[in-house]
């Protein structure tokens, strides 16, 4: 599935959050929307989506508009992940990876076999935990289930706002490597909003950097920290490479 954003300006209060964003994320790329807080990247995402509508400029899916779409069907095959998982506290976990599949009318048999290499493919042993309440699970956990769910009815496209920025590091360091083994997998448009420099490196194939609003650069991942804007960021990368490196000598 292919989206874009075209000339896309988004105004609220007075303010203008997106400013002229011209981005098209072609069908199977994984591209991660990096910048500071404020700088417009989870409104990005939700334009995606329908969440947020443009004030002007249009929104297109496989080339048509967004507003010429089933947006209740659209979103069925999308998956979504953000910080906190959102898993529904009233259902087990097998329930919860295996929601959007029971929606579009899967067999028990397909969605159990589903739900179990769902929860294989993102490290939770399906035994032990299909029928686990939520509210016992463990920060990083959640977030294992909540990737399960946004892939069980195999999305054409993965939108991930900040999914790993509440929780520790170490533990956000292993989730970030599960699932960059997990998106080497899959065939969807993957979008990740993100303002730590490594998680895009190590999660998409190309970085779009946005300030105040705007787009100020798009690259391969490999020429990102050569690009003038993202000297910052060339710092922030190269000093953690560096204590990596002191902590394995």
């Amino acid at each position: 599935m292919e989206l874009a954003l075209r000339g896309v300006d988004v105004e609220a209060s007075g303010r203008t959050i997106v400013r002229a964003v011209d981005l098209t994320f072609a069908s199977g790329e994984r591209v991660a929307l990096l910048g500071p807080s404020g700088a417009g990247k989870s409104t990005c995402l939700r334009l995606l989506n329908g969440l947020v509508r443009p004030t002007r400029g249009e929104v297109s899916i496989d080339g048509r508009a967004l507003t010429a779409h089933d947006l209740v069907a659209l979103r069925r095959r999308m998956g979504w992940v953000i910080q906190d998982a959102a898993l529904f506290p009233h259902l087990d976990v097998a329930a919860n990876v295996g929601f959007v599949p029971q929606l579009l009318g899967w067999s028990p048999e397909r969605l159990t076999a589903r739900v179990d290499e769902m929860l294989g493919l993102v490290g939770l042993e399906a035994e032990r935990f299909r029928h686990v309440m939520p509210r016992t699970l463990s920060g990083g956990e959640r977030q294992r289930v909540g990737v399960a769910r946004a892939l069980a009815a195999d999305p054409s496209v993965l939108l991930l706002d900040e999914p790993f920025a509440a929780l520790d590091p170490l533990l956000r360091s292993e989730l970030q490597r599960d699932l960059a083994t997990v998106l080497r997998r899959t065939r969807s448009t993957v979008v990740l909003v993100t303002h730590d420099v490594v998680e895009a490196l190590l999660l998409a194939d190309r970085i779009v950097l946005l300030e105040e609003g705007a787009v100020v650069a798009d690259t391969a991942r490999a020429a990102f920290l050569a690009h003038p804007r993202a000297h910052a960021y060339a710092q922030t990368s190269r000093a953690a490479m560096a204590v990596l490196a002191e902590g394995l000598a």
